[in-house]
């Protein structure tokens, strides 16, 4: 992984509070965190380096979370230009979005963060990977 993004990962650990609310769009906008980038910090991180670590973030996120059964999720805010996490309880069954989702493979967030395609405004849905933590 690049070292930048171990850096992040790093940060994320010491800061990181995961909270669960009955409330689906409080819990997601606390535990919500962003990562802003250019095209030039892609082309040096790699999607190899992208990919781990998002999913480092949902192990992170799987540590952290109190033994809740919880959903950890990454999507690409293509309006933010920011690559995006959170988790929500299991119990809500569903994904605080109000947007058409498309659940997508990891990779294919990935190369939607590379070539600035969330999926919402080609495919009408938005690309977002998810795992339960």
């Amino acid at each position: 992984m690049h070292a930048t993004l171990e850096k992040w990962l790093e940060e994320l650990e010491e800061e990181t509070v995961i909270l669960a609310s009955d409330e689906i769009n409080e819990e997601a906008r606390c535990n919500m965190v962003s990562f802003g980038f250019n095209d030039e910090l892609l082309q040096e991180w790699g999607k190899d380096s992208v990919n781990e670590f998002l999913r480092g973030c949902a192990a992170l996120y799987q540590r952290k979370n109190g033994g809740l059964n919880m959903v950890f999720y990454s999507w690409f805010d293509e309006q933010a230009g920011q690559i995006r996490i959170s988790a929500v309880s299991q119990a809500h069954g569903k994904l605080p979005f109000a947007c058409k989702l498309k659940l997508s493979e990891l990779t294919q967030v990935v190369e939607g963060i590379f070539s600035n395609n969330s999926g919402v405004y080609t495919k009408g849905a938005l690309d977002v990977w998810c795992q339960n933590i």
